[in-house]
């Protein structure tokens, strides 16, 4: 058994947060990389960040070439739900999001959302996992489904949801690197062990601190099969793209 090979992680990846709504979506799909992640968004009509508008408008792109990045969509909780929501939540994304996104991020690594990463939701989160895959497995568009998780700090055991994800057939884990790369040396070596642990399990991709080739090398040796940017495109726009490669 081996990591899914997907066609987006041979180019680093934007991460979600940068675009929230898909107004600036035709743009940055054009922009060279390897996938484009909007939100992160709710799926409730009534939260401050609907996964709806985000739908209408990557729904009213033109068709995509070859060379157009790849949509995901960070999917979490509208504000003030109950955890006991975010099985419904999850569920009503896929099923809303499957015709126009390559693939869903459902993100735990918001602070907001970080009390869910506590050991009494995880059977609710294996649950809700393995739900999303039978799901999929009855859509008549394959899409491709990440979790994403902070990698944690030395103090921390490595995140126990990743085997959880891993468990239930999810295909990605989107880990949060520790950011200032002063801590670069550890959360590497957090990120091989876990890629150790999780050998032909999930692809792992990488963010956080990714701002030049050197970074993009380093977390593919440590195991991550991508990475994705954010700071380094609030920075320099699309001319990141040019440092991230050799």
């Amino acid at each position: 058994m081996t990591a899914p090979h997907l066609p987006w992680h041979d180019r680093p990846g934007l991460a979600g947060g940068i675009d929230t709504d898909g107004r600036q979506a035709a743009t940055l799909l054009e922009l060279g990389f390897g996938s484009v992640e909007f939100g992160s968004v709710a799926a409730h009509p009534r939260a401050p960040n609907s996964l709806a508008p985000l739908l209408a408008r990557l729904a009213a792109l033109p068709p995509r070439s070859a060379e157009t990045s790849a949509i995901g969509i960070g999917v979490g909780l509208s504000p003030g739900a109950p955890v006991t929501a975010l099985p419904a939540q999850w569920l009503n994304a896929l099923h809303d999001a499957w015709s126009v996104a390559d693939y869903l991020s459902f993100n735990l690594s918001a602070r907001a959302r970080r009390p869910l990463l506590a050991p009494e939701h995880h059977p609710m989160l294996a649950v809700t996992l393995r739900a999303l895959v039978r799901e999929r497995k009855r859509l008549p568009r394959h899409i491709a489904l990440a979790l994403k998780l902070p990698l944690g700090d030395r103090h921390d055991p490595l995140p126990a949801l990743a085997d959880t994800a891993a468990h239930a057939g999810i295909d990605c884990l989107t880990l949060v690197l520790a950011d200032p790369p002063a801590q670069r040396s550890e959360q590497l070596a957090r990120l091989a062990d876990l890629a150790h642990r999780l050998a032909g399990g999930p692809a792992l991709v990488a963010v956080g601190g990714i701002r030049n080739a050197r970074d993009v090398d380093d977390a593919r040796e440590a195991g991550a099969s991508a990475v994705q940017v954010h700071r380094a495109f609030i920075h320099r726009g699309p001319a990141c793209l040019k440092d991230l490669s050799r």
